[in-house]
């Protein structure tokens, strides 16, 4: 397919171009010119009014299946995976705008052990040769490490050693590999520099002082700034929750996971990221290259959609919007090697984002999206997917075993709990959240307020059962309506909707609960 946008501001390397229209054909960019570079067979593709940016580069995800599929609707056409099993990234067919590191490099015991199932661990430096053979052999475009013991959360974990670090840079950089570290405070980031490590994944989370900084100056720094997000803002939502131009694009499944996050247990005081965000200022201006990345799909964080939130805290750490977009298109490009993507020059791939607006003037035009291409073909539907299926399902597995883990380790770590009746019967389940515990009946729908937990207890047990008989609103992608529960099960419920207008079979439909709300009062 060929075709023309015209009249549009190009943004290449966060500089507007002199010309205003750019050609596309066989899935690259053929011309940037006037308006007279298009052919008389072209599509030709208004663009008054908009930017037209390279596709985003998000440079720090764990892949889930159809994550591509998903970050392409909201113009992040590329990807780099820090840490998956191969048999995760086997399944993901849209590989064009993967690239992954596949099993990171970590201790037994080390961080993130408790994400992932058993994987190969690194014991020691004689270990490295084998260990990134292995990684090369599973399609591993880059290598990454763990180096963290803990004690920036106030833990103690295993972790590598120096001599380890070191051995695995060295054997990765023998096979032309980039070398990721996780670190987590300012004297790891200088530790794995002075090991030859080449890019940060995470901006640390204590202040670094000048000499931190001038002690890592040859490296890259993935900000991944956008973690706070996992926490609830102000408002008592997600932050992404509260950007409207993106829960627009958000397909339905999606948002019921944001709206489950939202509710679950968080610490009273959540990082606030401004030690991350000064570092990440500091090392810029020190001339360190600042990449874009959000860690997606920890909780608050969705494909995609998070890396303009990303976006947002760049600028908000003090770096112009160009800078931001920098970060995340042509400084990824060139740090992991990844040609013809996050530039807009002639040869490259039409991965490309239409905007609305002015995003060197206001960097939240990047979420007033028009129009996105992936190596010049409209990306396929993504909501109501197999692939949005199978990731849901995989988040939600993940989390499970995350959190099966969580309390195996520590004793009274907060988790949901059943409420049972005296001979068995489950009536409910108490889960703890931000303000307290939420009472929920078998298949997790709220009966009331967030309470203390002897409190939402008695809620259950009054009322758990009682309200499966009540009238209940419930929607799935339309407008809320009246429905009658005709059974429960944790995972999913058949209800037959009280409209006698509604085509339905006569004992009702069951519906997964990922694929419904359900509410008892009327939502307003």
């Amino acid at each position: 397919m060929a075709f023309t946008i015209l009249h549009t501001r190009l943004v290449d390397r966060g500089t507007a171009l002199p010309a205003d229209s750019l050609r596309v054909t066989d899935g690259r960019i053929a011309a940037i010119g006037g308006p007279d570079i298009a052919q008389p067979d072209d599509i030709l593709v208004d663009g008054s009014g908009t930017t037209l940016l390279p596709g985003l580069i998000d440079a720090h995800i764990h892949l889930a299946p159809g994550c591509t599929q998903l970050a392409a609707t909201y113009g992040v056409t590329t990807q780099l995976d820090m840490f998956s099993m191969p048999e995760v990234i086997a399944g993901e067919t849209a590989r064009t705008g993967l690239f992954t590191s596949s099993i990171g490099a970590t201790a037994p015991g080390g961080h993130p052990t408790i994400a992932f199932p058993p994987f190969p661990y690194v014991t020691g430096p004689e270990d490295a040769k084998q260990f990134v053979a292995d990684r090369i052999a599973e399609g591993a475009d880059h290598l990454k490490l763990i180096y963290d013991d803990g004690s920036g959360a106030m833990m103690n974990i295993p972790t590598l050693t120096r001599d380890t670090i070191r051995a695995l840079a060295d054997e990765a950089h023998a096979h032309g590999l980039t070398v990721v570290a996780h670190v987590s405070t300012a004297a790891g980031a200088v530790t794995v520099a002075e090991c030859g490590v080449d890019v940060l994944a995470h901006a640390p989370s204590d202040l670094m002082t000048p000499q931190d900084v001038d002690a890592v100056k040859g490296m890259a720094v993935i900000a991944t700034l956008d973690v706070v997000d996992m926490f609830n803002g102000p408002s008592g939502h997600l932050p992404l929750q509260d950007e409207p131009e993106l829960m627009a694009r958000m397909p339905a499944r999606w948002r019921r996971v944001l709206d489950h996050q939202s509710r679950r247990w968080m610490p009273p005081q959540p990082p606030d990221g401004a030690a991350a965000r000064a570092n990440i200022l500091a090392l810029l201006r020190a001339g360190v290259r600042v990449l874009a990345g959000t860690d997606a799909p920890n909780p608050g964080l969705v494909f995609g959609a998070s890396l303009h939130r990303e976006l947002v805290h760049l600028v908000s750490a003090g770096l112009t919007p160009a800078e931001a977009l920098v970060a995340a298109t042509s400084a990824p490009a060139e740090v992991f090697k990844l040609t013809g993507r996050g530039r807009l020059v002639v040869g490259a791939r039409a991965d490309l984002l239409l905007v609305d607006g002015d995003p060197l003037a206001d960097i939240t035009a990047t979420q007033r999206i028009r129009q996105t291409w992936v190596g010049g073909e409209v990306p396929a539907d993504y909501a109501d997917s197999t692939a949005e299926l199978a990731s849901i399902r995989f988040l939600g597995e993940t989390t499970a075993r995350i959190i099966k883990a969580l309390k195996e380790q520590w004793l009274g770590f907060p988790s949901p709990e059943d409420v049972v009746r005296e001979d068995g019967e489950v009536l409910g389940r108490v889960v703890p959240v931000t303000g307290g515990w939420l009472p929920t009946t078998v298949f997790g729908a709220a009966l009331g307020p967030a309470n203390d937990r002897d409190a939402a207890v008695a809620v259950v047990q009054q009322e758990g059962l009682e309200s499966l008989t009540e009238t209940w609103w419930a929607r799935t992608d339309g407008p809320w309506q009246e429905a009658v529960l005709m059974e429960a099960q944790p995972e999913r419920v058949r209800l037959r909707w009280k409209d006698p207008l509604l085509e339905q079979p006569p004992s009702g439909r069951w519906y997964d609960l990922i694929d419904i709300d359900l509410s008892r009062t009327q939502p307003s």
